[in-house]
């Protein structure tokens, strides 16, 4: 394993919040090291695979609101998904 060390930065108190929900998987550490390494690399481009299938699924039944088959099916994956 690399050689880590602890920083101190200041965050969004809903971003903090946002990788909490990440601390439980013990996924936080992971998921702030990638995005920064992300950013140093200039990865900026958008991917749609970056995205959670569940947060995919919310957004088109956002974008739809009155498509009662598209919210049933997203519905119905959401609950797979779990």
């Amino acid at each position: 394993m690399r050689k880590k060390i602890e920083i101190k930065v200041y965050l969004p108190y809903m971003m903090v919040g946002e990788l909490e929900s990440r601390r439980k998987a013990n996924q936080r550490s992971k998921f702030i090291e990638d995005a920064v390494r992300a950013k140093l690399d200039g990865e900026e481009a958008f991917r749609v695979q970056d995205l959670p299938t569940r947060r995919i699924l919310a957004l088109c039944m956002a974008r739809f609101p009155d498509d009662d088959v598209l919210r049933t099916m997203c519905l119905k994956l959401m609950e797979e998904s779990e």
